[in-house]
């Protein structure tokens, strides 16, 4: 068994304009954003388990400027970047922050948490697909650590909607807050994984 952290990324632009950011449009982390992600480091640096031993992040700007502020204060390097880390591929709904577009994209997440995962974004992913590469890439991600603790700094959407096909467990019910993290247990690949721990739900933020 090898212990895998997901965090998601501090607050950026996109959150605060309500922007779909899968590829098109890739937003800044804010100066809130990179509080979150210094105390996403601290609470790291405080773990008294596991430390990181192998840090890997989302190519999206967010997660990526995260990841370099939590590098730094850990003293570890970024060892990757991995595309399948990206958030929900929602299509031809990225880059575009109107209401038609969220309320396709409620109805989308309506339809996975219903069980139908076939629902597809339209010009973008099902539930199945999104699933599949979050596996691939948390096991890609954290085979190299030989052991030690992988970080994923990434996004809190993709995975709290495939973690049902993940591990088993029903949805959290929350998103993981800016800077906080799910605890992961990965086994074989193609086995499910173990949720251990899902943040509560910030406030104040």
């Amino acid at each position: 068994m090898a212990t895998v952290l997901w965090a998601r990324h501090g607050e950026n632009v996109a959150n605060l304009t309500q922007t779909f950011s899968y590829r098109v449009f890739d937003g800044e982390l804010t100066p809130a954003g990179r509080r979150h992600a210094r105390a996403l480091a601290a609470g790291l640096a405080d773990r008294d388990r596991d430390p990181v031993g192998r840090l890997v992040c989302s190519p999206l700007r967010r997660a990526r400027q995260t990841a370099e502020i939590v590098a730094q204060l850990l003293a570890l390097p970024v060892a990757a970047e991995v595309d399948d880390l990206r958030e929900l591929n929602v299509g031809d709904l990225d880059g575009r922050s109107d209401a038609q577009a969220w309320e396709v994209y409620d109805a989308v997440l309506a339809g996975w948490r219903a069980g139908q995962l076939e629902t597809r974004f339209p010009g973008g992913e099902n539930c199945i697909e999104l699933y599949r590469r979050v596996a691939a890439a948390i096991t890609a991600a954290s085979a190299p650590a030989n052991g030690a603790t992988t970080l994923i700094v990434a996004h809190g959407g993709a995975l709290r909607m495939c973690l049902p096909l993940l591990t088993g467990d029903p949805d959290p019910g929350t998103d993981i807050p800016y800077g906080g993290y799910a605890e992961l247990e990965t086994a074989a690949p193609g086995a499910r994984m173990q949720l251990v721990s899902w943040p509560a739900a910030a406030t104040g933020q």
